[in-house]
């Protein structure tokens, strides 16, 4: 069996990533936090690549389209240099795969009725016409031939899983894994045991937010499903009245009802399907309280109403990780998976080992911290009002002007975002996708400007600010600033979360991991927007004057953080870009 180095795809390894491939092979669980820039990706595929057996399987499950690119390059580059071609698949979801209704407006759980109802589907028997010829169409994927090439077998997402049958690397997103319904589909298609697979989870800090597998039911689409059927919904609109928390829903809606409720769904999408339109929200109402039955015996999911919708989440990442537990090897890494200690606590890894890296671009940071004056704490927003979002907008200001450059400000909530932009001259992160694409190309352009943006949001995770200059990739960014510390707004759901976690963790417990936790990966997460290569340099300020959570921040972090004055940010900023 080769060593990781000897899969590595490249000229030489980047500082820390031969000792980080080291650390993965030798270890069957491992919670890792290896900053930007060490190039974790490929070194993680090294290691178990290394360390696979015949017949098992690495899957890697990553959140974004963008992550699961990488993971996809770095896998063909290790392929390539070996000379030994092996195949990787990335699974996507049914409804992106269907060349007959991906571009189409409808919800995940209709297409898949409607997938049922379109008995005569051409792309479904095609592929059972070539399903046995698929190992030859492996094969040729695994030289390099034209993905195109999957079409000409049938139907993508059979295809795909037929597919990742012959892979020895499997991309996937979150949902594969955490979901039990899908991890059972997963796992039963491919044949394979935990005792057979080898699990990467990548960017690991979303792990503590379970919203991902989480489903939800407005009180919008049950007035558009009373608008489309005759049927007595009086019980189900109970429980939009309900006070806000937890709901035993099953004493307003039996199983008999949920199926009555699909069975009109489904006679609502084949007449609506006839007329090519491909909505039903009663099969949508149906869809939500099935699932909530499914789940009826697994305490780790609450049934709750929240403002004007029903919520169906889990609740402790540990219980939805539990069964991964079971495989054979297991590394969850992320740049920012610190306090680590509280993440083994938290996902009940308590025997895994753990390996941290420092910032390899400390020297390219300058930290700094407010001694006294301000902080977005409730309390403050009381007695100040506005004053106290004029003041942020005027910090904001003087730290803009003298980095020059790009500044980024991350505040807590969209809503302080809003307020603080009344008082300065900047650009305000949009809500949509496409819109925020546009805007982050538009200010790369001017190369210079203030961006008001939410911790946690688009901006604050996974987008660059860089342009090529000279040949040589640089960050436009001059200064990060974390306009408060961003905690997650107190409302009825934590406090429904907060009993579990004490009640798991021990009285008052649930603070450190629904509070402090999420509002330091934010900020961590705000701060590597900043410096992307060696040759970048950036300062990180943090206006909030609350500085005894600092404790829990990464050592690195409150080893090299300076506390001064407001007044002399700006100085202190000037000087270090100067230097």
């Amino acid at each position: 069996m080769p060593l990781p180095t000897e899969l590595f795809p490249y000229s030489k390894p980047r500082r820390f990533q031969d000792e980080f491939m080291q650390v993965a092979y030798t270890s069957d669980r491992l919670l890792a936090s290896v900053p930007t820039g060490i190039g974790k990706s490929v070194a993680s595929l090294c290691s178990f690549l290394a360390d696979r057996q015949a017949k098992e399987k690495i899957v890697v499950l990553t959140r974004t389209k963008s992550q699961a690119e990488i993971f996809l390059r770095e896998a063909k580059a290790i392929s390539d240099k070996t000379g030994k071609a092996f195949l990787t698949v990335q699974i996507k979801s049914k409804l992106e795969l269907c060349p007959i209704f991906r571009n189409d407006d409808i919800g995940y759980e209709e297409f898949l009725q409607l997938c049922k109802l379109k008995q005569d589907c051409s792309y479904r028997r095609l592929f059972k016409e070539k399903q046995e010829e698929i190992i030859y169409l492996a094969e040729a994927l695994a030289l390099g031939e034209d993905r195109q090439k999957i079409l000409s077998y049938g139907c993508p997402y059979l295809v795909n899983f037929e597919l990742a049958k012959f892979a020895r690397v499997i991309i996937a997103a979150y949902q594969y894994m955490l979901n039990p319904f899908l991890r059972n589909l997963f796992l039963g298609r491919l044949k394979l045991g935990y005792d057979e697979l080898l699990l990467i989870v990548d960017e690991a800090h979303n792990l503590q937010s379970l919203d991902i597998i989480s489903k939800s039911l407005s009180e919008r689409t049950l007035k558009l499903a009373q608008k489309e059927v005759d049927y007595n919904f009086s019980n189900i609109e109970k429980l939009f009245r309900f006070r806000e928390g937890q709901v035993n829903f099953e004493e307003f809606i039996s199983r008999d009802d949920v199926e009555k409720l699909y069975a009109l769904g489904v006679e609502i999408l084949q007449r609506k399907l006839m007329k090519g339109r491909k909505v039903s929200y009663t099969y949508r109402v149906a869809a939500f309280f099935d699932s909530a039955f499914r789940l009826l015996g697994d305490d780790n999911w609450i049934f709750f109403r929240k403002g004007s919708s029903l919520h169906l989440k889990p609740v402790l990442p540990g219980e939805v990780f539990s069964s991964l537990k079971q495989s054979r090897k297991l590394l969850l890494m992320s740049g920012t998976l610190e306090p680590i200690e509280i993440y083994k606590a938290l996902l009940d890894l308590e025997d895994a080992e753990e390996y941290s890296l420092p910032n390899i671009y400390r020297n390219s940071l300058l930290y700094l911290g407010i001694k006294k004056g301000l902080n977005s704490s409730l309390a403050l927003r009381k007695t100040m009002g506005q004053k106290l979002w004029k003041s942020y907008a005027r910090e904001i200001e003087k730290i803009a002007s003298a980095a020059g450059g790009i500044t980024l400000a991350f505040l807590p909530s969209y809503d302080i975002m809003r307020q603080v932009s009344k008082w300065l001259e900047a650009t305000v992160e949009p809500r949509d996708n496409r819109d925020a694409e546009k805007l982050r190309k538009k200010v790369i352009e001017a190369g210079r400007g203030i961006i008001l943006g939410v911790a946690g949001g688009k901006f604050s995770e996974g987008v660059e600010f860089t342009r090529v200059e000279e040949g040589i990739r640089k960050s436009l960014v001059k200064a990060v600033v974390i306009a408060g510390l961003p905690f997650p707004a107190p409302d009825s759901e934590m406090e429904l979360r907060q009993k579990i976690y004490d009640k798991k963790f021990g009285p008052g417990k649930s603070f450190i991991f629904l509070s402090v936790l999420p509002m330091i990966n934010r900020v961590m997460q705000a701060a590597g927007r900043a410096v992307r290569s060696e040759i970048d340099k950036a300062g990180i300020v943090i206006i909030d004057d609350r500085t005894e959570y600092l404790r829990y921040f990464p050592e690195d972090f409150k080893q090299y953080i300076t506390f001064v004055e407001p007044e002399e940010i700006g100085g202190e900023i000037r000087d270090f870009l100067r230097e």
